[in-house]
């Protein structure tokens, strides 16, 4: 092999190699995580488990699949429930699931809001998911902050 032919074939591989660098892989959007339902389970005195559904958005145009999640639930700003789950499920391209889950909160969480009602009625409850969706070899964190609108339970609309 000549040296013109060598120096041809270094300069075909490092320009391939350059446009791998530059193009990369797509870039993903992120996933859409929110609280869809949450519901009382068992309840007991030092402790209350709730029945939840988390929605999973994904815009993206490549399925995804996820083998767990773990997340927490946070009311008014303060700490109310948090659990784990481990599901295997794979969301489809620009589509979405909804995973049903159990998060389990302490008499602490509950006394919180008890207390912040006392204050007075809220007309809204703002709420916050926070947490990872977890796969084989990769870990997505997710933060939704949403609110709960109570119109009807300030007294304002009464007359």
């Amino acid at each position: 092999m000549s040296a013109k032919m060598v120096r041809r074939y270094w300069l075909s591989a490092m320009v391939m190699l350059l446009t791998a660098c530059v193009s990369g892989p797509p870039k993903m959007e992120p996933l859409s995580v929110t609280l869809s339902d949450i519901q009382p389970g068992e309840m007991g005195l030092l402790e209350q488990e709730y029945l939840i559904k988390i929605r999973v958005q994904n815009p993206n145009n490549v399925e995804i699949p996820v083998s767990g999640l773990s997340y927490r639930i946070e009311l008014n700003g303060k700490s109310f429930a948090k659990g784990v789950s481990k599901q295997d499920v794979t969301i489809p391209p620009f589509g979405e699931v909804v995973l049903d889950a159990t998060a389990v909160g302490g008499l602490s969480g509950i006394l919180s809001q008890v207390a912040q009602f006392q204050k007075g009625v809220p007309d809204k409850v703002s709420y916050r998911l926070s947490g990872k969706l977890a796969s084989t070899n990769w870990s997505y964190p997710f933060d939704s902050v949403d609110n709960i609108e109570l119109p009807g339970l300030t007294g304002a609309g009464a007359k």
